[in-house]
């Protein structure tokens, strides 16, 4: 597991469920080790911090992030999705938050 810091040699924010992903761009997954779509091919890195862990994923084969789903210590979770626009802009959108258990 990869500690948020340490993320494929990219220095990442601190990310939580209220954090706005407005600057943060394209996240680069270097060293993927979990396959979650289950197609056969890594995809996702897990990071972690005091507070929350990070689930990064690439869905689309590219080598850059597409999704990420933030859960903290105490429940409260949120999901964004990178869109690249056709003008050549990008944005992480929110997509999902909530608590768990709650």
């Amino acid at each position: 597991m990869v500690t948020s810091g340490e993320f494929g040699g990219l220095e990442l924010p601190a990310i939580d469920t209220s954090t706005a992903l407005d600057d943060l761009g394209a996240v680069e997954l270097t060293h993927p080790t979990q396959d979650i779509d289950g197609d056969g091919l890594l995809d996702t890195e897990t990071t972690h911090g005091l507070e929350a862990m990070q689930v990064w994923t690439d869905f689309d084969g590219d080598g850059l992030a597409d999704h990420v789903t933030v859960v903290e210590n105490d429940g409260d979770h949120a999901s964004w999705e990178f869109h690249r626009h056709p003008d050549g802009t990008s944005e992480w959108v929110r997509t999902d938050q909530g608590t768990l258990g709650g």
